[in-house]
């Protein structure tokens, strides 16, 4: 039988890092760096234009295009940011040498640039938008087996009358297992306050220049490609790292903005990391995983005390006429005293080490090469997600009929069970094609989301009456017992629909490769 794309495309592995604070004169002094060979062909100063047209139209296009001099030397580059979400960078790039610093537009005719610009006067409708400077330092450096290619930038960006400073490491494999990649970044990492970055010099440019859509929504769960055929190896990395994407970018978005709904997307990240160890578990049992576990249901403990409260604000917001105003005020204050304790914690060593640490451990963890677990790790995709998914829709369904009978504590472990299920179904859901598995997933899913909202407003006011030690009220009571009554109707439902993993369901032939979904992390 034909296998279709059994395994994920291989891609280079670069990770970027910047300075949470120091400088990079810390760093020049690490024993690692005055050991590394100084690359002065690649070093020097990079002057960069970005361009755009007047109403952004390349920004919210998804494209780039800059023109970068260095030492005379003119490099004009298009680069169009793809539709996934990951570690993994997933751009299409262009280069075309240049004369001088002037755009050369009709080297770009065969890019999504010239359908964009179609119609109108390309040189009259680009014209500049910021400019990043960047004074770069590389450095090629064996460590272990690897070769590692290391680049310093301390970079300037000019939007108008705005400037901003920064500075960010380079990490890129050149040689060698992946390994001691993330090993030199957790070692220059003690040396200096570093944390994993995603946010690429243009989007540093575009925030700046005040671009709304530049401040960045929350990052939410965006589909992974998983095929049948793939090991669970593959399969794992491939789920883990759109995970730690999710909680890396909400990170970023939580320390700038303070907003709740990225806070709640980092907690749901870690839990769909959590959710995912769950189902490769068998593969997982190593102590280095049992530690990298550990590490997440910190950083989950964390995140955790600020997000009930943001939960409780919330719902004394809508309290409609019975607002109590000295309530939310004293809520008010808990949750600004609970941010200011989660920042606090973002700047910790161990939150950035244990970012990278997850890291490591989904792209070099010694899981990967336990002798033990090799049949789990060979197991087909496929096969695995049957197992998995059906072990814990049986479960699920057998507590749903008993919901009306059980107490709060039941009723919230069934909640964080449909979790785990859903994660499940939305990791392996391009796993099972067909149309008769399309059309199960579409009846399954909004019931069991249904339902776990249902019995989240339930615990909400379970979490609300704890935080602040609240008696219960009529209206209360009155909004528990409709609940209580929807959450029977909900799991009649739930009765009646069918799994779509089933192999009656699923057609063997899989949906095409989304080719970023098995890249290893790559950051851009």
């Amino acid at each position: 039988m034909h296998r279709a794309n059994p395994v994920p495309p291989p891609r280079e592995i670069e990770l970027k890092l910047e300075w949470a604070a120091g400088s990079v004169a810390d760093l020049l002094a690490h024993p690692l760096l005055l050991r590394a060979e100084p690359m002065p062909e690649r070093s020097g100063i990079l002057r960069a234009t970005y361009y755009d047209t007047p109403d952004l139209a390349l920004r919210r296009a998804g494209l780039s295009l800059r023109i970068r001099e260095r030492e005379g030397r003119f490099v004009q580059t298009l680069k169009a940011e793809g539709g996934e979400h990951g570690l993994a960078l997933a751009r299409d790039e262009w280069e075309w040498p240049l004369a001088d610093g002037n755009l050369a537009l009709g080297a770009a005719s065969a890019t999504p640039l010239a359908a964009l610009l179609a119609g109108s006067d390309p040189a009259g409708s680009l014209a500049p938008v910021f400019t990043v400077e960047t004074e770069r330092q590389v450095f090629e450096c064996a460590h272990g087996d690897a070769l590692i290619e290391i680049g310093l930038d301390r970079s300037r960006i000019v939007a108008g009358p705005e400037r901003a400073e920064f500075a960010e490491i380079e990490l890129e494999l050149r040689q060698g297992e992946v390994g001691p990649l993330f090993a030199l970044a957790l070692d220059l990492a003690d040396a200096a306050a570093l944390r994993l970055s995603l946010l690429t010099k243009s989007e540093r440019g575009y925030r700046l220049r005040g671009v709304p859509e530049a401040e960045a929504e929350p990052a939410r769960a965006t589909p992974i490609v998983v095929l049948p055929d793939w090991s669970s190896a593959d399969a794992f990395r491939a789920i883990a790292r759109a995970c730690l994407f999710q909680i890396v970018r909400n990170e970023e978005i939580v320390r700038r903005a303070r907003s709740p709904e990225a806070l709640h997307q980092m907690r749901v990240g870690t839990r769909r990391l959590k959710a995912a160890a769950a189902i490769f578990e068998d593969m997982l049992d190593d102590r280095d995983s049992a530690e990298a576990m550990e590490e997440l249901r910190w950083i989950g403990r964390k995140l955790g005390r600020a997000r009930d409260i943001d939960v409780h604000v919330e719902t004394l917001r809508n309290a409609g006429s019975g607002l109590d105003r000295d309530a939310l005020a004293k809520a008010e204050e808990e949750q600004a005293r609970a941010y200011a304790s989660l920042l606090r914690t973002f700047e910790k060593r161990r939150f950035r080490h244990a970012i990278l640490r997850l890291a490591a451990w989904i792209e070099a963890g010694r899981w990967q090469g336990r002798k033990k677990a090799g049949p789990a790790r060979a197991l087909p995709a496929g096969e695995r997600a049957r197992k998995e998914l059906g072990r814990r829709w049986k479960r699920i369904r057998r507590a749903a009929r008993t919901l009306a009978e059980v107490g709060d504590g039941r009723r919230h472990r069934l909640r964080i069970r449909i979790k785990g299920l859903r994660y499940g179904i939305e990791f392996f859901s391009a796993t099972f094609a067909g149309r008769k598995a399309e059309r199960r997933r579409r009846v399954m899913l909004p019931v069991l989301q249904n339902l776990q909202d249902t019995l989240g407003e339930l615990n909400d006011l379970v979490v609300a009456k704890r935080i602040l030690a609240a008696s219960g009220d009529r209206e209360a009571a009155r909004r528990r017992k409709r609940l209580l009554s929807r959450t029977e109707v909900l799991a009649r439902r739930l009765e009646k629909a069918k799994p779509f993993w089933s192999r009656k369901a699923a057609e063997e032939k899989p949906r095409a490769l989304n080719n970023a979904a098995g890249a290893p992390i790559r950051t851009p």
